[in-house]
């Protein structure tokens, strides 16, 4: 698993990105637009680095908001958290968002109730500009992953490409290998085979067999002797 994820991130991808790829990773139109511009990256790592720097170093705040206007995670945490505690978490959700202005998030899966809920009573006490601080960094977590999923599943289309391209040439290669017997087969006998094929022994040297090799060129020999073992094995 581990050396398959490796590989993963080193992969170059031949498209580039597109706003489709970003539909699930932010809602930040600037920050995607600005990436798919600077793709394609020649791995997850560069990928990865180069939307740290434009996440931290050149993104303007409205980025940072747009990104977070997706839904809560403290709301979509309420779906699984027990009964008892739902009420609690929706009146978190309202505070923190009254007293911020944009939805809380974090990089916390959103099945942890408790933590979750945790979370947002100790950041609530922080000034905005801490939180922004914080809820940009969690976001940016959130990006991350989402750029190895999307990696992930392009790298597995490149992979597919790379093998249907592979299947479209071997019918050329088995065309030439025909052309091939056809040359071979000339001076065949009734049985379909040549007299030299028949007269091959293979505890002999090819000096002690009397068969057309001298002035063979060798993608010749190669059928020859692929003749031979037809011959053989596969017509006794």
């Amino acid at each position: 698993m581990h050396s398959e994820y490796r590989a993963m991130t080193k992969r170059k991808l031949r498209r580039k990105l597109e706003s489709r790829d970003f539909f699930l990773i932010t809602r930040s139109h600037l920050f995607a637009e600005k990436m798919i511009d600077a793709s394609p990256f020649s791995s997850l790592d560069h990928a990865t680095s180069f939307a740290r720097q434009l996440w931290f170093k050149e993104s303007c705040i409205q980025s940072w908001l747009d990104a977070f206007s997706g839904q809560s995670h403290l709301y979509r945490a309420i779906s699984h958290a027990p009964g008892s505690m739902m009420r609690e978490m929706l009146q978190w959700d309202r505070k923190y968002r009254a007293k911020f202005g944009f939805e809380f998030r974090t990089s916390t899966e959103t099945w942890c109730s408790q933590e979750i809920l945790d979370e947002v009573k100790s950041r609530y006490e922080n000034t905005l500009v801490v939180e922004l601080d914080i809820a940009a960094r969690e976001e940016f977590k959130l990006i991350a992953h989402g750029l190895e999923r999307l990696w992930d599943r392009m790298s597995r289309d490149n992979i597919q490409k790379e093998s249907e391209d592979l299947v479209e040439v071997v019918p050329d290669s088995l065309e030439g290998e025909n052309v091939v017997s056809s040359d071979i087969s000339e001076g065949e006998d009734s049985g379909g085979r040549t007299a030299s094929m028949l007269s091959y022994d293979l505890n002999r040297t090819p000096e002690e067999n009397e068969y057309p090799y001298s002035g063979m060129s060798p993608e010749k020999k190669n059928a020859w002797h692929l003749a031979m073992w037809a011959t053989r094995y596969l017509n006794p």
